[in-house]
């Protein structure tokens, strides 16, 4: 017989589900394998998932960037039948996701291992289990079940697992993109947390710097007569890059839409307070880190603040930066700007291309809730860099948002599962499925 990609999607869906023990335990492996970052190190884990994979039967390739930072890469080619003259036959797809995960903390405020991996009332338990290795052993999955079942994609399919993503990923996606590894991919799934019918299509830039400011040191007995304080003139710069709230944007056409969805959604799924989308309209700051002076009894001589300012569509890192020098020059501050950290321009993919409308489409399906659609984020990710690279991509994944970065850290086992289903679903429409002869069953 022939089979049709109905008949494929079908047999893709009924395998997740009848090996969906198998993908929670992937899932539980990948987590009870310490990956934080600092300090990055992902041998072991990279290691795991490259056995995995030979296991399934597929040939993945190691990458190493140094100090541990292992990528995990294995591409599947499109299916011989596939044709010159079919659309699909030319994309490329490449699901991806992260190795590294932030550290645990203070293990007190655990209530329970950090590195659990187990599944309790319904949940995944452990680092790493919303950010982001369930969605990570989803994508892999995909890819295990798509060739078990030797499903003739018409287009290309990769599997990038990076590390480094929660340290500005330099040795992890932007070093793998930069090798050339993924070139021609046309399209990009990564699997970070967001909202269960929400996927994230677009974010804010990230724009830190670090603030180096000199004063005169002196006797603190004799302040404010005599020395000058980095300290205060930090705190007036520090005052003064408020301002920054009031730079207006001016966002393209195409994109306001979304924004106006994105700050709806902000406020009535995600929770936060009303008037929380307001961020997607303004350069937020935020003052991580003040070290300055020697002592209480020395007029300090030096003063470091890093900031942390987030670029909303319609600016630019150039633009913000260049108000931070008008607003240090009018509240007569001078300090040295060096950038440091995350670093990018606001960036998304539009809500028309093909690998937001199929997986949109696809979490429609299998939710049944016609209101899933894509929508911004304020952080920033690992899509940046495949953006600058000029390939679209969004990022889906399972996640208790709340527990992302804290104590307790779970995802709820049902999302994990519709996750990878989701995952398997964009990748037969988007890549579609060469028409073949297979024996009936």
């Amino acid at each position: 017989m022939t089979t049709t990609s109905p008949d494929w999607e079908t047999r893709v869906l009924d395998e997740i589900e009848r090996t969906r023990d198998e993908l929670l335990t992937l899932a539980g492996d990948l987590i009870r394998i310490p990956s934080e970052n600092p300090p990055g190190d992902c041998t072991d884990i990279g290691r795991f998932i490259a056995d995995h994979l030979r296991a399934a039967g597929l040939d993945p390739e190691v990458h190493d960037a140094g100090d541990g930072r292992l990528s995990i890469v294995v591409h599947r080619a499109a299916s011989n039948a596939a044709v010159d003259d079919d659309p699909t036959s030319a994309r490329h797809l490449v699901l991806a996701g992260h190795t590294d995960v932030v550290p645990v903390g203070d293990l007190s405020r655990w209530t329970f291992p950090p590195f659990a991996g187990d599944i309790v009332d319904g949940y995944l338990r452990g680092r790493g289990a919303s950010d982001m290795k369930a969605g990570l052993a989803g994508v892999i999955h995909t890819l295990v079940v798509l060739h078990r079942l030797g499903v003739p994609l018409a287009g290309k399919l990769s599997l990038a697992a990076v590390p480094d993503e929660e340290q500005g990923g330099s040795r992890g996606a932007d070093w793998l993109l930069d090798q050339g590894v993924l070139d021609g991919a046309t399209g990009a799934i990564i699997a970070e947390p967001a909202e269960r019918t929400h996927p994230t299509i677009g974010q804010k830039g990230s724009n830190w710097f670090r603030m180096t400011i000199d004063g005169k040191p002196g006797h603190g007995s004799l302040q404010p007569l005599h020395g000058v304080s980095a300290n205060l003139l930090a705190a007036r710069a520090v005052v003064a890059l408020q301002q920054l709230w009031d730079m207006k944007p001016s966002p393209p056409e195409d994109v306001v839409e979304l924004i106006e969805r994105s700050k709806t959604f902000a406020e009535e799924r995600e929770g936060y307070a009303p008037g929380i989308g307001a961020v997607f309209e303004h350069v937020t700051v935020n003052i991580g880190t003040i070290h300055g002076g020697t002592s209480s009894n020395v007029v300090a001589d030096r003063c470091v603040v890093d900031v942390d300012t987030r670029v909303p569509i319609g600016l630019s890192r150039a633009e913000v930066l260049a108000r931070v020098d008008e607003l240090l020059a009018e509240a007569g501050v001078e300090a040295t700007i060096e950038p440091t950290g995350f670093r990018s321009e606001p960036n998304w993919t539009l809500p028309s291309d093909p690998v937001v409308t199929e997986l949109v489409a696809a979490l429609r399906e299998l939710t049944g809730d016609p209101t899933a659609e894509g929508v911004l984020q304020w952080a920033s990710s690992d899509a940046r860099t495949f953006r600058s690279h000029g390939i679209p991509v969004l990022q889906y994944g399972p996640a208790e948002l709340a527990t992302i970065h804290g104590f307790d850290e779970r995802a709820p086992v049902a999302d994990v599962v519709l996750a990878a289903k989701t995952y398997a679903l964009t990748t037969l429409r988007y890549l579609g499925v060469a028409e073949t002869a297979v024996e009936s069953e």
